[in-house]
């Protein structure tokens, strides 16, 4: 194989591997993008009754979970808030909305790690 054909194929295989990331770096800001778009949760929503959502965790009648204290239970270090930074983030649980960070719900589980 000549060397000039090594090199485009060099080439292509890095054009394609750098077209490959561009979503993949976008999905990275994504997250942090999008709660600043989505309403915040009501603590009168439907689906925020059910699990007993409430924006102040300190007003939550919140019992020991897992070892965690109720005192140290938050939307903030549970396994389904998704981004990672702000005040107010996406959850899992409550689709197309943002919780509080100091929140807390009947479904609060520890992070893991």
């Amino acid at each position: 194989m000549s060397e000039l054909n090594k090199s485009r194929r060099d080439a292509v295989k890095l054009m394609l591997a750098g077209l490959a990331a561009v979503p993949v770096l976008n999905l990275v800001g994504m997250a942090n993008a999008q709660a600043a778009e989505l309403p915040h949760l009501d603590e009168n929503d439907p689906t925020a009754k059910a699990l007993k959502y409430v924006s102040d965790a300190t007003k939550a009648a919140r019992v020991d979970k897992a070892g965690t204290p109720a005192a140290n239970q938050h939307c903030a270090n549970c396994q389904f808030i998704q981004a990672a930074e702000g005040d107010w983030r996406p959850c899992t649980l409550f689709a197309g909305k943002a919780v509080n960070v100091n929140g807390w719900c009947a479904s609060w589980t520890l992070k893991a790690g």
